[in-house]
């Protein structure tokens, strides 16, 4: 029984930084993209600090393409005249879903 519990003592002390190392390394990259502010206003569709240059994508909820274009300054508002339903919104390696109501 004292072996085993060394053993699990040793165990936890030798896996201890491996552990808090993962953690750190998914925190930074949840940090980038929580920067990133894609939202709705009505019709519009709103974006801050977005990363320029990324493609724009807008997808239906089975994913069909139905609005692109490349994001050409930090904010943009776009006017989507889409019917009411779920929409899938992509810029980059960033997605987020929005309801038209």
């Amino acid at each position: 029984m004292k072996k085993n519990f060394i053993f699990i003592v040793l165990l936890v002390f030798f896996l201890s930084p491996v552990i808090a190392q993962r953690s750190e390394r998914t925190g930074s990259s949840v940090s980038q993209e929580s920067v990133v502010a894609i939202y709705q206003k009505g019709k519009s569709l709103i974006l801050q600090n977005a990363p320029m240059g990324e493609k724009l994508s807008v997808m239906s909820i089975v994913g069909v393409c139905v609005y692109e274009k490349r994001v050409d300054s930090t904010y943009m508002e776009i006017l989507l005249e889409l019917p009411k339903g779920y929409y899938i919104i992509k810029v980059g390696t960033i997605v987020r879903k929005i309801a038209i109501k």
